[in-house]
């Protein structure tokens, strides 16, 4: 992570977006996050590009997918064994560029890469890559027992690895450009750690976040942060060596505050904390940024009060939806998109 990483409330985005169109997806991004510019994942455009499906390609021959669908099929017809030997010596005989996305499942992809190649060279100081998280992918995946590959103890890891080589393929390609990149694990399915629909130990979890972390920055620089939009164990988070935590700010502030040692440890050592400030999945059209402002304002408040330093939490800070928004309007979005930046600007503005 660079020495120098103190994003100071910049604004970003999440994952999905509504539009079909993928260069008017990228058009809306840029023309918004003019300093840490995403690219898109557009599943309404493609069903191939739900979280999934569009990661497969990384991990074949564990996993494939069927074009043009959310299917995925686990070991395409091989025996687990095979699958899992020949998936090793991809990923450590082939070329890195194999893991990358491809075309007919990342149009946002892409478009952005298309888009970057014609900016000026001082345009966009960072860009913002993700990724399918390990915890996330192992449990929308069954086995041929009909149980989620996160409970293979030997697939999950192998999953856990062809991510991290993901994450390095899109830092590598993203980071040609002259920039430095942040990538995302996003991990919904860590909202349910802890629960009885999620049986894996804390120490498995840390397992296979290691691992791809540890794939990750084996092969390309990047930051790395780990997007939840649940509640979860955000201490784990931490241990497991994320720089950025991306949380529902906007539902699930309070359950923060239950961490502050934990937050403290990240921030003192160069990691931020990117807040969802702006709801997408509750959004109703009336929400204003002063408001916005006001509820993360409070929470940061609340952060100082525990001990954390103001100066700290003003520096190693970034503002984003709460979540992705592919199941909104391309309006919704475009509005969401802006509140963000309207939050980042009050909080520079104001939280000094």
């Amino acid at each position: 992570m660079p020495d120098n990483f103190k994003p100071g409330f910049t604004a970003t985005g999440i994952g999905t977006l509504p539009h079909r169109d993928p260069q008017a997806a990228v058009s809306d991004v840029l023309t918004r996050l003019d300093e840490m510019p995403y690219w898109p994942q557009l599943p309404q455009r493609d069903p191939a590009e739900d979280m999934t499906p569009q990661y497969a390609p990384a991990l074949e021959p564990l996993v494939s997918a069927t074009p043009g669908t959310r299917q995925v099929k686990v070991f395409g017809g091989l025996g687990r064994e095979e699958a899992l030997a020949a998936f090793y010596e991809r990923l450590l005989g082939g070329s890195l560029e194999s893991f990358d996305l491809q075309p007919a499942m990342a149009a946002g992809y892409f478009a952005f890469l298309e888009a970057l190649s014609q900016a000026p060279a001082g345009a966009f100081p960072w860009l913002k890559g993700h990724v399918t998280g390990p915890i996330t992918m192992g449990l929308g995946l069954a086995g041929l027992d009909e149980k989620a590959l996160l409970y293979d103890d030997e697939v999950a890891e192998a999953i856990a690895r062809g991510l991290g080589a993901a994450a390095a393929a899109q830092a590598r390609r993203l980071g040609a450009t002259g920039r430095p990149v942040m990538i995302f694990f996003d991990e919904p399915g860590l909202s349910g750690f802890g629960s009885a629909f999620t049986p894996i130990s804390r120490e498995r979890v840390l397992a296979l976040l290691g691992a791809a972390f540890e794939e990750a920055r084996g092969r390309a620089d990047m930051v790395i942060g780990v997007h939840c939009c649940g509640n979860t164990d955000w201490s784990l988070l931490v241990d497991a060596g994320a720089d950025v935590l991306n949380l529902d700010s906007e539902g699930y502030s309070r359950h923060l505050l239950l961490y502050p040692e934990s937050v403290r440890t990240l921030l003192e050592r160069g990691g931020a904390v990117a807040w969802g400030a702006v709801p997408t999945a509750e959004y109703k059209g009336n929400e204003t940024a002063k408001g916005l402002w006001a509820g993360l304002h409070e929470l940061l408040r609340a952060l100082e009060e525990k001990g954390l330093p103001h100066d700290l939490l003003a520096s190693q800070a970034l503002v984003s939806p709460a979540c992705g928004m592919g199941t909104l309007t391309e309006d919704q979005a475009r509005a969401i998109l802006d509140l963000t930046v309207q939050v980042s600007a009050l909080a520079r503005e104001l939280y000094v």
